[in-house]
């Protein structure tokens, strides 16, 4: 049993990482490849202190890794597939019975922009589409 207590502290601390909202926008950011501190804070709308600080969580993790070009800094994702599944667990926060509209758009969307449209919500067996919102 040791092994799965082994498995559950580290699958908790990859949680504990990604359990901030900045974080996981950075990381879908960098599913299209690397970016420096300045173009994620144009994106995320965070200050460039703030970037820096997650990046060095995640880093420190291991889930991304930089690369310097002269006086730049460069990070991108260690696994691709990680942003792959973020979108994934879009369908985990939408509840089968849900009544937002606002929630299920922000789903749909989102999954379309994360995972090129490879992710779908799923309703009682039923794909929820856009339109029947």
């Amino acid at each position: 049993m040791p092994h799965r207590i082994l498995i559950a502290q580290h699958l908790a601390k990859l949680f504990s990482v990604l359990s901030h909202p900045a974080r996981i926008r950075i990381l879908t950011e960098l599913r299209n490849g690397p970016l420096c501190v300045n173009s994620l804070q144009e994106v995320i709308g965070i200050s460039h202190s703030g970037v820096s600080q997650h990046l060095s969580i995640m880093r420190a993790q291991g889930i991304i890794k930089e690369t310097r070009e002269g006086r730049h800094v460069y990070y991108r994702l260690t696994n691709q597939e990680i942003s792959d599944w973020l979108a994934e667990a879009i369908p985990f926060i939408v509840p089968d019975d849900s009544d937002s509209k606002l929630l299920l758009r922000a789903a749909q969307t989102t999954m379309e922009k994360w995972s090129d449209g490879k992710v779908k919500i799923k309703n009682n067996g039923r794909d929820k589409k856009a339109g029947a919102i």
